[in-house]
């Protein structure tokens, strides 16, 4: 259980506004649910938008000029949305199906040239780091490979060793997946713009974690997903792309509205369309589009993202205090640069095993491959108690062993 030096998150003392924000998720009941990072409780509302929507069309039909426009304005509102959250301009985003997605638009799109270099970490999603494997393979770009997210490395400190002229592009995660470790991104963004380098950030464990205001941490793209952190459906994301940098991240793949209406000929020249909607080729799923900005709006609206923020990171460091105290454990996450993910092992058991049998007894987190850990993530709709309930269990399979 919780020892007496864990002490209570300050953002505990509005257990009406908290017992709410439950009422909206029923999935947060049927059991401890702290793996938001894999995949978000959905909103009541929100499934009631998707559903909704998915009615009209049943009834209406999805063909014709009311339904076009209809879908125009819903996915104009979304970004709008997803733009409040990162701090940025709606024609800085793009509507994407997931953070890979995103992270591929902004790789492949760079003209890359043998000799080129990309910097990179081992702690990295396989969504960020296998499209670089594929800049390796495709154009002999050189993989400059660093620790950053490992519990005592400098993340600025190992950025340093690697950067040099020939780096085009710095590709990291603002919160390192595996470790929970919120990287330094503005001061990472001013290393790499001093040697010309762009930084592609994956954001999937920090859009709707830590305040993700694009132009304050400084980088280039940000690659959000939607069902994680932002409790929207499967298949929807978001990818920022400042206005600047639009001519150095060429457009992939084109389709129907990747170009201007009346902005081309049969000699190939075309003008592309207004901002980064230029890199949404793949139809968006519009009762999803509406779902996902649904939940965007009441967490903005009724439950605040800095409220958000809050809780979150207070109940992350309620779980590492909780958990570093019992026996057999061992942090991986550093407290010092923490937000909501929470990393560690237990002795005599593996990652899996242990995550296996802590959903048996009702509580639900996940592992990670490298470093090969169990990790918990602490939602704004947790408890303490359900943290404590987490610490108790693991010690209860800690005496079983």
């Amino acid at each position: 259980m919780a020892t007496e030096t864990t002490t209570r998150p300050a953002t505990a003392a509005d257990p009406d506004k908290i017992a709410a924000i439950r009422a909206e998720l029923p999935a947060v009941h049927e059991r401890v649910y702290l793996n938001t990072g894999t995949n978000g409780p959905l909103p009541r509302r929100a499934h009631d938008a998707l559903t909704d929507y998915c009615l009209i069309e049943l009834t209406e039909g999805r063909i014709g000029p009311a339904v076009f426009a209809r879908s125009a304005e819903l996915k104009a509102a979304t970004r709008a949305s997803l733009a409040r959250l990162l701090g940025c301009d709606p024609r800085e985003v793009a509507l994407t199906h997931n953070t890979t997605e995103g992270m591929n638009i902004a790789l492949m799109g760079l003209d890359w040239q043998p000799g080129d270099e990309v910097v990179t970490a081992t702690t990295e999603h396989p969504g960020g780091l296998y499209p670089v494997y594929l800049l390796r393979q495709r154009h002999g770009v050189k993989i400059r490979m660093t620790d950053i997210g490992l519990p005592g490395v400098d993340p600025l400190a190992e950025l340093r060793k690697v950067l040099n002229p020939k780096t085009k592009a710095v590709v990291l995660s603002h919160v390192c997946w595996s470790t929970g470790m919120v990287l330094p991104m503005r001061a990472i963004a001013d290393l790499a713009h001093s040697v010309g380098a762009l930084v592609i950030c994956d954001a999937a464990q920090a859009g709707g974690m830590v305040p993700s205001n694009c132009y304050d941490l400084g980088v280039d793209a940000y690659a959000c997903s939607g069902q994680k952190w932002l409790l929207g459906p499967d298949g929807t994301g978001a990818l920022f792309i400042r206005q600047d940098r639009l001519g150095e991240i060429g457009q992939t793949f084109m389709g129907y509205l990747s170009i201007r209406p009346g902005m081309s000929d049969h000699q190939g020249h075309f003008v592309p369309t207004e901002g980064a909607q230029r890199f949404e080729v793949v139809s968006q799923y519009p009762p999803a589009v509406k779902a996902l900005g649904t939940s965007l709006d009441w967490i903005a609206d009724e439950v605040g993202w800095d409220w958000a923020y809050a809780r979150i990171a207070a109940l992350g460091r309620y779980c590492y205090d909780a958990l570093a105290p019992l026996d057999g454990v061992t942090m991986h996450t550093p407290r010092d640069a923490m937000a909501g993910l929470v990393s560690f092992t237990l002795d005599g058991i593996t990652p899996p095993d242990l995550t296996a049998r802590l959903y048996e007894r009702g509580v639900i987190i996940r592992y990670t491959p490298y470093p090969h850990v169990n990790r918990v993530a602490t939602g704004f709709y947790n408890t303490e108690a359900e943290i404590d309930r987490l610490a108790e269990q693991i010690q209860e399979v800690r005496a079983s062993l």
